[in-house]
């Protein structure tokens, strides 16, 4: 979130968040992997070509903002692997989630030394806890079902916009880092 956000109108203003971003076999690995669980939380399922880790949720930004968020990274922490093999529930967001067991110590410094730059440049960081996931369905029920393991490679961070749609959204990625 923004510390100096400034009423604006809307068409100004961007919803952004930085995130891992996967490749296409990545994407395809995670969608055979969960189809069988979405199906059965009967929640509405998310687009395989949104699938994504938030590093940092931003929130509405104007171009400054925008700008200023922009050049933080690139944060130097290297390529890593990433395990997604717990199936989790969100129960008042009713959002059916899929996220790594144990979080690798190189995920949690990227998210602390990322927050440490976008609090430099203005921002407030969220109170929660991080936890990392990747959302799997929303309106859906919990699911007492294991996932087939994927394992996947982080080579880069990327900021992303999320575009609103009549029925949905669409996550555009706007810049990418190397690790």
């Amino acid at each position: 979130m923004v510390a100096d956000e400034h009423p604006k109108s809307a068409e100004h203003r961007r919803r952004v968040f930085f995130a891992l971003w996967p490749d296409d076999a990545t994407r395809s690995a995670i969608s055979r992997a969960s189809r069988r669980v979405v199906r059965l939380s009967g929640g509405r399922p998310t687009a395989k070509r949104n699938l994504h880790v938030t590093v940092a949720f931003l929130g509405m930004l104007d171009v400054a903002q925008l700008a200023r968020a922009s050049r933080v990274p690139p944060i130097p922490v290297g390529p890593f692997e990433l395990e997604l093999d717990r199936l989790g529930h969100f129960q008042g967001a009713r959002v059916l989630w899929l996220g790594p067991a144990v979080v690798p110590e190189v995920l949690t410094v990227l998210e602390r030394r990322l927050w440490e730059g976008l609090e430099r440049e203005g921002f407030e960081r969220e109170p929660r806890v991080y936890r990392p996931h990747l959302t799997l369905a929303r309106r859906a029920r919990p699911v007492e079902e294991a996932v087939a393991p994927v394992r996947w490679t982080i080579e880069s961070l990327t900021l992303v916009e999320s575009v609103p749609l009549p029925r949905n959204v669409h996550y555009e990625p706007l810049e990418q880092w190397p690790l």
